[in-house]
């Protein structure tokens, strides 16, 4: 069996040569196997349908969620599934897949003969919310369309978006108003959008809505189930997002976009009702079958692809000014074995949420057992930031909802060119205009003894300025000008933001109140001058990211006699 492609020409010749041959049986033991069946063809009319003259798609991979064939020259293919089993195609690229009303992609098809089961393990289940209903008799031929889409090409933007996570309908009304309206019409022409997790916020009831709402963008959305997409009812991890199943399908897969390789993982392990896990009731964790699956997966995958990894919980999660150590979790416990089976490849990049309280940008290096190129592991500012009920209404009703080391929340255009991923963060209030990508403060503030004011008043001895570059991190680069002088470099440090640390205090203990207050892996600071005149200042602040994306910001502030 080949363990990884060893070239573009020898793999294309290795596909050409074992079309049909199944990797790697799933190592559970899996009762009442049948044999699927089916082809996957060109779907050129958009029909549904194999018309005359629509030919049949060979080379593309088909999964049980463990073994992977590959469609024979004809398009069909053959291969076992069980009971509670998902079968989906691979999508490659230069095609399309269906979408259904709310635009979600329909490349699966759930083999539940009698539906999710009420009796698991001799426990009694009410399952909390709907789960998959029965699909029969596994049909003769189970055939997957795919629509040749010549937009498809090397350099493509997507939307990244992080934990949704509405768990009351007011939450998915603030949600519609930041996030579903801008983004109605496509004004980043993206070509389909990605949610890693927590769709929802435990109250399943929303899905919905939440996918019309979605579905207002006229793009492909794909999704990874969270922790907060369990139905907690499950006594186990096997059947913990049946719910989450009948709305949006398997909870791993993959697909092809220009030259990228999309894996989408589900590492929320549930303990099971009533049971917990050392550090709770879930941990981040990789099943065997996703593993031997996802190893069978990258078979079919030339190396010099880049390989999107999406996961809900980081892969790794940490930050540090080369002094403070500064760490988040739960982390992937088992993120060593994933590292094994993407040794062969060179260009990665990870997205992840979760955090509520930081973004992330970790680069993966020799100090995690990597030996290869470097790659990032990012988790991202989450469109809830730290909680649709947290922070002040704004006049639409919305909550600031800021996270908790001052980023604001927001959600991301992915730039992908050929093999290089530039995420670039968009803040809420969105507008193609907005220009609040960093903010820059005085600590502490400038006292002032008579009345109210804003930045104006006496400096003390140890007044700094201090930048919060939004979604940065220690491999950015942050200057100052102070009254038209040179530009001069902050130091990267590791500490709370002081806007974060005035908010929370300004509205504890009230319906307005914020989270705690963090340590923010994206701060930047200087100490000003303790001889600055009376009189009144300005400060304008740019940066560079790893990326090579610039930010511009200014500040004015009065010095009192």
């Amino acid at each position: 069996m080949l363990k990884h492609p060893l070239s573009a020409t020898l793999s294309a010749f290795l596909f050409a040569a074992i079309q049909g041959v199944v990797f790697a049986q799933c190592d559970t033991n899996r009762d009442n196997t049948e044999t699927a069946r089916g082809v996957v063809y060109a779907d050129r009319n958009n029909n549904g349908a194999q018309d005359a003259g629509e030919s049949g798609l060979a080379s593309i991979p088909v999964s049980n969620g463990c073994a992977v064939v590959l469609t024979q020259q004809d398009g069909s293919y053959a291969v076992d599934i069980a009971p509670h089993e998902i079968l989906f195609i691979s999508k490659p690229a230069g095609y399309a897949t269906p979408l259904d009303e709310n635009n979600i992609p329909q490349f699966f098809y759930r083999h539940y003969p009698e539906g999710t089961p009420s009796v698991i393990q001799r426990t009694s289940i009410e399952w909390a919310f709907p789960v998959v209903e029965a699909t029969g008799p596994l049909p003769a031929s189970i055939d997957f369309p795919l629509i040749p889409d010549s937009s498809d090409e090397q350099d493509f933007t997507a939307h990244g978006f992080a934990d949704t996570q509405a768990r009351f309908e007011l939450s998915q009304d603030m949600l519609r108003e930041d996030l579903i309206n801008p983004l109605i019409g496509n004004p980043y022409s993206v070509d389909f959008g990605l949610t890693v997790g927590d769709v929802a916020n435990d109250n399943l009831a929303i899905y919905d809505r939440h996918k019309a709402m979605m579905g207002l963008m006229e793009i492909p959305q794909w999704y990874v189930p969270g922790n907060h997409d369990m139905n907690f009812a499950s006594p186990n991890a096997y059947y913990a997002n049946e719910t989450y199943k009948r709305h949006f399908g398997p909870t791993y897969y993959s697909f092809d976009h220009g030259q990228a390789h999309f894996v989408a993982l589900n590492n929320v392990e549930y303990a099971g009702a009533g049971n917990e896990f050392a550090s709770g009731h879930y941990r981040g964790f990789i099943t065997d079958n996703q593993l031997q699956w996802l190893e069978n997966d990258l078979q079919f995958v030339d190396q010099d692809k880049l390989i999107v990894i999406m996961t809900h919980i980081p892969l790794v999660a940490e930050a540090s000014d080369g002094q403070s150590p500064l760490a988040t979790g739960p982390n992937t416990e088992n993120f060593n074995r994933l590292l094994s089976i993407l040794a062969p490849f060179s260009n990665i990049y990870g997205l992840a949420g979760h955090d509520t309280s930081n973004s992330w940008k970790v680069e993966i290096n020799h100090q995690h057992g990597w030996s290869g190129q470097p790659w990032i592991a990012h988790t991202l500012a989450e469109v809830r930031g730290n909680g649709w009920t947290r922070g002040p209404a704004d006049l639409r009703g919305v909550r600031d909802a800021m996270m908790e080391d001052g980023n604001p929340n927001g959600f991301y255009v992915l730039h992908f060119d050929e093999v290089d991923l530039t995420p670039e963060f968009i803040p809420f209030p969105f507008g193609p205009d907005a220009n609040q990508r960093l903010r820059i403060m005085l600590d502490p503030l400038l006292t002032h003894t008579e009345g109210e004011s804003i930045n104006r008043g006496q400096m003390t001895e140890d007044t700094k300025l201090v930048v919060n570059l939004f979604d940065g991190g220690v491999r950015d680069t942050v200057w100052y000008s102070l009254d038209g002088g040179p530009e001069i470099a902050m130091q990267y440090t590791v500490r709370t933001d002081p806007y974060v640390e005035r908010a929370v205090i300004r509205y504890a203990e009230t319906d307005s109140a914020y989270g705690r207050t963090t340590r923010s892996s994206h701060i930047w600071q200087a100490d000003l001058p303790d001889t600055l005149e009376p009189g009144i200042h300005s400060v304008i602040v740019t940066s560079e990211d790893e990326f090579g994306q610039r930010q511009r910001g200014s500040l004015s502030f009065e010095i009192l006699d």
